[in-house]
């Protein structure tokens, strides 16, 4: 009796792979999106469950301003309209245009995370590397699903603000970008 037939154990896979790849990120883009500190989801037999980190977490709280919700949901618009390609996701992706901040901001960029999960940069992002709009500098492993991680604008990469193998949340700064000047551009 404590055997599970064939065929259940392959329809709560499928279930797990479309909730995994379909549900819940669009539930964190949802979090991400929203003052919410917990968003729940009850589908079948299944319950899955996001909160945000108390103020303990890893989550940068203090660089989040009035602005940021309003950033995300002009970059859906965007993303929406160009869907060629790879598009950066998550919060900070808009930072070139819509950053309020001080002198230190002007000329950089954050690649922030698309998911919870684990970090794992590529061999190939470091720091002075060369990078355009789209490229990938690395992925966050959500479930075993990676997401990747790209540029969100032409540049050099710059420091890498957290380890290799490092968990992280969704929307969390993860590599500084540099806006190329025009002379390394011509170089």
């Amino acid at each position: 009796m404590s055997e599970r037939l064939a065929a259940d154990r392959s329809a709560d896979h499928a279930a797990i792979d479309r909730l995994s790849s379909e549900l819940l990120p669009a539930l964190i883009a949802k979090l991400g999106a929203t003052g919410l500190g917990e968003l729940e989801v009850r589908e079948g037999g299944w319950r899955v469950r996001l909160r945000r980190p108390t103020g303990g977490g890893s989550y940068n709280t203090r660089d989040r301003r009035p602005g940021d919700k309003d950033r995300s949901v002009r970059s859906s618009a965007q993303a929406a309209a160009n869907p060629v390609g790879l598009t950066p996701v998550g919060p900070g992706r808009d930072d070139r245009n819509g950053r309020e901040g001080t002198g230190s901001d002007i000329g950089r960029v954050v690649a922030s995370s698309p998911a919870v999960g684990t970090f794992q940069p590529r061999a190939d992002a470091r720091a002075g590397t060369k990078v355009r709009e789209g490229d990938r500098l690395g992925s966050v492993d959500m479930l075993g699903i990676p997401q990747e991680v790209v540029a969100p604008a032409d540049g050099v990469v710059g420091a890498s603000l957290v380890e290799p193998g490092d968990a992280v949340e969704y929307g969390q700064e993860l590599i500084l970008i540099e806006f190329a000047t025009s002379a390394e551009t011509e170089a």
